[in-house]
């Protein structure tokens, strides 16, 4: 998030994710999905080929 100058409310939304899960797996409360590190991955590839 930091990397890409992202809030907890965008990147929720960039990955269709609740803020509160987003804010789960932030802080280890919740291990992270593996589609949702996936779907992580994808976002930053998308947003290298954009720019």
């Amino acid at each position: 998030m930091a990397r890409h100058q992202l809030t907890l409310d965008s990147a929720a939304a960039a990955l269709g994710l609740s803020r509160r899960m987003l804010a789960y797996y932030r802080s280890g409360a919740k291990p992270v999905p593996r589609t949702v590190a996936l779907a992580c991955l994808g976002w930053e590839a998308q947003q290298r080929l954009a720019a």
